[in-house]
């Protein structure tokens, strides 16, 4: 029989217009949250086999439920990466937590390194279990499944028998062949996740993501964790990530059920621990992922021949307050003014986009034309300003725009996917003082 924990006290966080789901337990004097990948439910994770995972015996452990899923509030259209990491800081202020260990499995990677990246003043220790980059191949990332054969051999198998149990065997062999009621547990914790209908939309849009492009910029000390007896894993995904995140350290460990909680549960809290009590902090960050956004007045000097020097300032202070009430309102940072533009930063590149699309149409009534350039990177902080490579090529992307063009990178691009952006390319080019040929596309479908 399944041993509850009483009086547990589930809340919930408000992002946006939605409602997350969130737990805390224990007392600690580090902080752990656990991102949990999208077959994941809250609240079974009290509940024999789940409460193996009880880092909640040396931290405070915040757990949540990730948006469409479990009793977090549903979803017409599945998240993006994006939306995800503002619930994730939406329960860490609702959780009064500063900073925090992030420990995350499987999908669930892909927006825990996102959110190392973004926040590394958030982040003290990044650690993954059977973590990926991407879910489906690619060039440079072919040792995986392609999409169809993704959707093939895993999504459609799963969703098939959604709710019945039938499919814990195959990623949970030990704990499926000695506890006689695994299979129950394990078809609840199916149905307490979503519906199918409901799930279908997130694990299609999981197989588009791809953070192969944040994990050189992730500061926190990072453990990448592999079972490799586990079935259905493939540790190439645990190597990428350990060759491509800074000084990441790689462990495999024991055990054959690819669950976190199955057999060698024990190793994972002791690496775990001893990771995290072993290792300093990183200090300050002095670096974070961004998306830059720099805009541009077009035709700004014959603007300015034409009013006159008096009008010209009034015009440009206009544009001005009008930016940085923009920036604002889309959870944006607003830099400094150019003289005839302005540079912005952002933790999110769909935010970006979209801001800069409604500048764009705001500011046209005054007579002004504007073009916008974004890409996302690694930026230096500097008291309030910012610098770096990522700055510059924003600038230059931006430069190559016309009127009312909002111009981006590939990396942007990639990074918006599931957001309902969509994008017209337009070629490779040179940038001056960039090193390299960079694909450049245009935003046009901003909803």
């Amino acid at each position: 029989m399944a041993l509850l924990i009483k009086n547990r006290r589930i809340r919930y966080a408000r992002s946006g217009d939605f409602h997350i789901a969130y737990e805390t337990r224990g007392v600690g004097a580090t902080d752990v949250i656990l991102i949990l990948p999208t077959l994941a439910a809250l609240e079974m994770l009290t509940e024999p086999p789940a409460n193996r995972l009880n880092f909640d015996q040396f931290a405070r452990l915040i757990s949540f439920d990730r948006r469409g899923t479990g009793l977090s509030d549903p979803v017409i259209e599945a998240p993006t990466l994006e939306e995800q990491m503002a619930d994730i800081v939406a329960v860490l202020d609702a959780a009064h937590s500063d900073r925090v260990a992030v420990y995350s499995e499987a999908d669930g990677a892909m927006m825990a390194a996102m959110f190392a990246a973004t926040h590394p003043d958030r982040v003290s220790h990044l650690i993954l279990l059977h973590g990926c980059a991407r879910l489906s191949s690619a060039p440079g990332y072919d040792f995986t499944w392609s999409e169809e054969e993704r959707q093939a051999l895993f999504v459609e198998p799963m969703l098939a028998s959604w709710g019945t149990g039938d499919f814990g065997e195959v990623l949970a062999p030990v704990m499926a062949a000695t506890d006689p009621d695994f299979e129950d547990w394990w078809a609840r914790w199916q149905r307490l996740s979503g519906s199918p209908g409901g799930i279908r939309p997130i694990m299609e849009l999981a197989g588009r993501m791809d953070v192969r492009c944040v994990l050189p910029q992730i500061q926190a000390p990072t453990l990448v964790l592999d079972r490799p007896a586990a079935t259905g894993m493939n540790s190439r995904h645990a190597d990428y990530l350990a060759e491509h995140i800074p000084g990441a350290i790689r462990r495999d460990l024991p055990g054959r059920d690819a669950i976190s909680f199955g057999d060698g549960h024990e190793a994972l809290i002791e690496a775990m621990q001893e990771f995290i009590s072993g290792v300093a902090p990183s200090k300050t960050p002095q670096r974070a992922l961004s998306t830059v956004l720099f805009t541009d007045i077009v035709e700004s000097t014959q603007h300015a021949a034409e009013l006159g020097d008096s009008r010209w300032r009034v015009k440009l202070e206009e544009h001005d307050a009008l930016t940085r009430k923009l920036v604002a309102s889309h959870g944006g940072k607003a830099i400094k003014s150019t003289g005839d533009g302005f540079l912005a930063t952002f933790d999110g590149p769909a935010r970006g986009i979209r801001c800069a699309a409604e500048l764009i149409e705001a500011i046209r009534p005054s007579g002004l034309e504007l073009r916008a350039g974004l890409h996302t990177g690694e930026i230096e902080l500097i008291g309030e300003d910012v610098a770096g490579m990522a700055v510059h090529i924003g600038a230059r992307i931006g430069a190559l725009g016309g009127p009312g063009e909002v111009l981006t990178s590939s990396t942007v691009r990639d990074l918006v996917v599931g957001s309902g952006i969509e994008f017209e390319p337009r070629g490779q080019v040179e940038l001056k003082g960039v090193p390299g040929s960079w694909s450049v596309h245009a935003a046009v479908g901003v909803g």
